[in-house]
């Protein structure tokens, strides 16, 4: 078992922390397979009332580690696809504490969250046009609905960084708060959540989130970012 993923239950939260940062908490095909695990897990489990997730040390998390996409092409049941889809079908409340970077699948990820509370001074980049792939996590469909198509496009088109106050103006994250008392801001909402997670919560949060049309997008993306990686290697 991966200690780049650490959980710990806290009251009726689960704390899954990415804990590898030296990486800048970057995830590899072990930790995404972890993440799904946890993320099925905290669903069925009664005791869970809501999950967060933080990163250790100075960043939240710098994305797919590049060196893992020597595992893709994915297969539909591979590691990524089960992750994000264990993300979008969790129906208990997410909260997010983010910090430091958020890149590529360590932003699009934040999508899923109920609750994103970030530092002003974070930064968030996807960078998907300059590494010549698809974005993931339905966030081609997500992404424009959170903050509108035109500044949708502006972040994912132009690649250029945006600020965790940014991020909060156009309404991706929901609360900012200071680093110091971050995680306890984020551990303190998880647990008021917590409360709230029931059954007309989950129905809530399935109707809001279109649950058919983001798995369905999700595997769009992932075909797409298979053929982006394979052309890539000058296999067509």
């Amino acid at each position: 078992m991966t200690t780049h993923v650490l959980t710990e239950q806290l009251g009726d939260t689960l704390h899954i922390t990415l804990n590898r940062p030296d990486k800048r908490n970057a995830i590899d095909m072990p930790m995404f397979s972890r993440l799904a695990a946890e993320l099925a897990e905290a669903e069925r489990e009664p005791l869970v009332g809501a999950v967060l997730l933080s990163g250790a040390g100075e960043s939240f998390c710098a994305g797919h580690d590049l060196r893992a996409f020597s595992s893709w092409p994915q297969q539909p049941d591979g590691p990524v696809p089960a992750f994000l889809h264990a993300l979008a079908a969790l129906r208990k409340p997410l909260v997010a504490a983010v910090h430091g970077h958020a890149v590529g699948i360590g932003a699009t990820l934040l999508l899923h969250a109920d609750w994103v509370i970030s530092t002003p001074d974070a930064q968030l980049l996807l960078p998907f046009v300059d590494m010549e792939i698809a974005p993931e996590a339905a966030s081609s469909l997500l992404l424009a609905q959170a903050i509108g198509l035109v500044r949708a496009k502006r972040a994912m088109l132009s690649g250029a960084a945006f600020s965790g106050q940014q991020a909060y103006d156009w309404g991706m994250v929901t609360e900012l708060c200071d680093r110091e008392t971050l995680l306890a801001t984020a551990r303190e909402k998880a647990e008021y959540l917590a409360t709230k997670s029931g059954s007309a919560y989950a129905r809530i949060k399935w109707l809001l989130m279109s649950p058919y049309d983001v798995h369905r997008r999700i595997d769009e993306e992932v075909d797409a970012i298979n053929f982006a990686v394979l052309k890539q290697r000058g296999v067509s």
